[in-house]
This record gives structure tokens, C-alpha cells and sequence, in this order.
């Protein structure tokens, strides 16, 4: 029995699995805050008890062998190791609090970064050989270096500026939710590789804490947690290993059986994340994909290219919560039974993520005397499959692998219209996991082979292909116009 402790945006769960049988899940709300507009603050304490009190079901009443952990990535907590309590609500990876400080850090020392990244690309078009060496790489990457105001490096620095004087009577330590929950567990500081390179700290190219960005964000190595293999074990808690700790977005993509180069998943929950197996070298990329860790394993390592959405499942929620619908299970229903061919909508609820980056209206586009529930419906999951199609073009422009499918799961990859659109605008068949949870899930079979209870060749079962069967081509080209405007729109 493997027992998964998933730490989501809206929800942490307990799953319980028996060999790859699900045989029991439980749920708790995340406790979230918003005190100001664009701010989202997670108890992090009331997050850790619930923790602990999964554990002690796991092991108490299912007797596992193992507890494993995966969890949503780049929210930042702040605690104090003298009494194992944090000083600061965890900030949420959707807290958008420190655009401003962002933007200050781009304008300053991350300047010269990109100075000396814009050098290599010229070096690397007088001299083409060179594109391939780690170091040209690394060098490439800063011309396009960002700090952006999800990352844990910027979060992390506000709350150190809003401690001022007053850290100094703490023993600081740093992580994302993964980190926390293992100190909280085992009282060991540690963090897996796929969570440290989100974080806006972390070089993934030579596999240490960035010393240079450190100094930006105002902290020290000695706050930030040690990196293991995601296979290793990190602790015990009650004499039972905790392993098997790895990101949620990687915990998909090897739950899927995108091992090999080339090989894509989106998963659409709260947001949707689209990530490209690139293999076992870091790439960069000039149409903003994100480069991070897929996972570091004992026995190999696997990098991947990540484009994202903040909104997706969320977005249709919101609409559930304005009255479009009473229950979003009803969404995919409704948009078949829509003829309307004419609406558009932006989904930009707090801006837009890969490849913009920028803060615009969300805009409705073809509203009449004519138009239902049913329109709104079909235009917003049309707007989101749209979205997703943008960045699976970058992806295939710039790593042209031959791929035919993309696979998907989330909870918001129930729904059909939503997958066939997919479909349909990218020209390539989307295969649906069978199990929605994919995090949970890819966590259970990255425990399973530390325990030595499975090879990598075993992956989720899939319950349905989605074919592409309608020509989107100009509904697309239309929609990129809308986003363009809205790009200028000023009232």
C-alpha cells in the first residue's frame, strides 16, 4: 500500500493505492485568503495538520508502506525553524502581490544577465557548433531571463522585505509546499528536483541554488532546502519512508508515459499546464516556454519545456458562481447544443500566462439579441482549447519531434467538447487518462520504484481518443486577432 498526500490548489488529498488500484481517497480544503485584489494567501499551518492527520490515516487505518507527496509548485512558505511554524501566510502560486518588485529586479541586475545572454546568441550565429554546449545554453537562456511575479524567488523576497529587521530573531527556512510538508513530517529540510528548478532560484542546468539570484532576493543557501532524487527516501514519520516527493506537474507527465523526447500532456485543473519531454539535456527557448526539471530519479533524469494557463477550470467555475450554470459537469453539454460560430471570448481573469506575460482585458466578442448561455459556454472552452493550441505551437516550432498525440488529465479533462476542440484546433488526437488525478497517481508509481515494486514501462490506462475532425483554422486566426486588440485596448 502506497498512501499519496497531494497538496493541490483547491484541495489536499489522501489517495491510497494497492499495487495501481485506487482503493481510497479523502479530501480537505486548502484554506485560502485574499485580502486584496490579485493576493492569494494559503494557511500554511492549517495546510500542515492536515498533512500530518492524512498520515496518520494512511498508516493507522490502511497500513502503508510508504507516503509519498506531491504538490502545486512555485507558492512560497516562510517559517521559522525554532518552533517549526510559519511567520507568513504561504504565498499561493497565483499571487500576484509582487508584480511590481518583479518588474524592479527585470529592470535592474537582471538587465546585465540578459546583456551578456544576448552576446551568446550572436557568438552562436557567427558560430553554430557551440549551440549545444550546456554553457552556451545557460548563457542563452539569461538573454531571455525573467522574473516574473508567480515565481517562489520574487515571493520569497517580498516576505523578506516585509520582515525587515524583525528576521533576524528567526531561524528562516524557505520552500515551496513539498518542503514544508516533508519538515513538517520528518523535521528534515528537503526539497526534490522538479520543485527547486519552478522556484526561480534553482540553475537547472548545473543543478544548484542560483548564487546570483540569491543575492537579488536578499537570502542565503543555508534558508533553502537540500535537492534529492525524487526516489530517495527524505525521512520517516512514524517509522514509515516518505519518497516518491515530486511536483504535480511532473507527477502527470510520468503518470501519462511521456518518458521519451517529444512527447506531450496538458493538465487542466485549476489552471492548465502544457509540458514537452525534452530529454536528458536542458533546452532553451525563444518563444518563452519555461525550462525546468521533469525529474531527477536515481537511474535518469528528464527536462522538460512548460507553457501555462493561470485559468482554465477556475474559469469555469467563475462562470458557474455568476449563474451561467448551476453545475459545471453540464458545460460540455451545453456547448454541443450551441450553433453559434461567431463568438470569442479572452480568458485573461488575472492576465495572461505563457507566451504573453501581460496583464489585458478579458473581452466577449459577438454578443446579439440571439446569443445564450450556451454561446458563452462554447466561446469560453473554445477560448482556453485556443490557448492551449498557442503554446503547443511554440512547442512544435521549436522542438519539431514527431508527435501525433497530446495526452490529458485534470479534472477539467472530463470534459468532452473541451478535448475534442483541443483536437480540432491542433490537428493532433488527445488521449485522455483514465485516471483524472494524474499528480496522485504519478507520485504512487515514483514511490512504487523506489520500493523496487514496479518498472518505468507501466503507465495510466487510457478511457478515450478524441480525433481531429473540424477545420478550426480560421475560427483561430480570428481569435489571435481578438487577443491582439485586446493587447492595445485602452478605456
Amino acid at each position: 500500500m502506497i498512501g499519496v498526500i497531494d497538496a493541490g490548489t483547491t484541495t489536499i488529498k489522501l489517495a491510497v493505492y494497492d499495487e495501481d488500484k485506487l482503493v481510497a481517497i479523502k479530501k480537505e480544503p486548502v484554506v485560502k485568503h485574499n485580502p486584496k485584489p490579485g493576493w492569494v494567501e494559503i494557511d500554511a499551518e492549517d495546510l500542515a495538520k492536515k498533512c500530518l492527520s492524512f498520515a496518520d490515516t494512511a498508516i493507522d487505518e490502511y497500513g502503508v508502506e510508504v507516503i509519498a507527496i506531491t504538490n502545486q509548485r512555485t507558492t512560497a512558505v516562510l517559517w521559522d525553524g525554532k518552533t517549526g511554524r510559519p511567520v507568513f501566510n504561504a504565498l499561493g502560486w497565483q499571487d500576484m502581490r509582487a508584480n511590481a518588485l518583479a518588474e524592479e529586479m527585470n529592470d535592474s541586475t537582471i538587465r546585465m544577465a540578459r546583456t551578456a545572454g544576448m552576446i551568446a546568441r550572436g557568438v552562436v550565429k557567427l558560430l553554430p557548433t557551440l549551440k549545444n554546449k550546456r554553457r552556451v545554453k545557460w548563457l542563452i537562456t539569461l538573454s531571455r531571463l525573467s522574473i516574473r511575479p508567480n515565481h517562489t524567488s520574487v515571493k520569497l523576497c517580498w516576505m523578506l522585505r516585509e520582515l525587515g529587521e524583525k528576521k533576524e530573531k528567526y531561524d528562516l527556512k524557505a520552500g515551496t509546499v513539498d518542503s514544508w510538508l516533508v519538515y513538517r513530517l520528518t523535521g528534515e529540510h528537503l526539497t526534490d528536483y522538479s520543485n527547486a528548478a519552478a522556484t526561480g532560484l534553482y540553475d537547472s542546468y548545473y543543478l544548484r541554488w542560483s548564487e546570483p539570484i540569491l543575492k537579488i532576493v536578499g537570502a542565503d543557501e543555508e534558508m533553502l532546502p537540500k535537492t534529492l532524487e525524487s526516489d530517495r527516501i527524505f525521512g520517516e514519520y512514524r517509522n514509515v519512508p516518505v519518497t516518491g516527493v515530486i511536483a504535480d506537474q511532473s507527477a502527470s507527465l510520468y503518470a501519462l508515459g511521456c518518458w521519451e523526447e517529444g512527447e506531450i500532456k496538458a493538465t487542466n485543473g485549476t489552471g492548465t499546464f502544457v509540458d514537452l519531454n525534452v530529454g536528458e539535456e536542458p533546452q532553451t527557448s525563444p518563444g518563452g516556454l519555461l525550462p525546468l526539471i521533469a525529474w531527477k530519479l536515481k537511474s535518469e533524469m528528464r527536462y522538460m519545456m512548460e507553457g501555462m494557463l493561470f485559468y482554465s477550470g477556475s474559469a469555469v467555475e467563475k462562470l458557474r458562481e455568476i449563474g451561467i450554470y448551476d453545475d459545471v459537469s453540464k458545460t460540455s453539454e451545453m456547448a454541443f447544443r450551441s450553433k453559434n460560430d461567431d463568438m470569442l471570448l479572452i480568458p485573461s481573469f488575472t492576465g495572461l500566462a505563457t507566451p504573453h506575460y501581460v496583464s489585458v482585458p478579458g473581452l466577449l466578442y459577438g454578443i446579439s439579441n440571439a446569443m445564450t448561455r450556451e454561446d458563452i459556454v462554447k466561446a469560453l472552452l473554445e477560448s482556453i482549447a485556443f490557448r492551449i493550441a498557442e503554446i503547443v505551437e511554440i512547442m512544435r516550432k521549436e522542438f519539431p519531434y514527431e508527435t501525433d498525440r497530446i495526452r490529458c488529465d485534470g479534472e477539467m479533462s472530463s470534459n468532452d467538447f473541451f478535448l475534442q476542440r483541443i483536437a480540432d484546433v491542433t490537428g493532433l488526437k488527445v488521449e485522455r487518462g483514465a485516471v483524472l488525478s494524474g499528480t496522485s497517481f504519478g507520485a504512487h508509481l515514483v514511490a512504487g520504484r523506489a520500493l523496487g515494486k514496479w518498472k518505468k514501462d507501466f503507465c495510466m490506462p487510457f478511457d478515450k481518443v478524441f480525433e481531429p475532425s473540424l477545420d478550426l483554422s480560421e475560427k483561430y486566426r480570428r481569435w489571435k486577432r481578438l487577443l491582439e486588440i485586446s493587447k492595445k485596448l485602452k478605456v
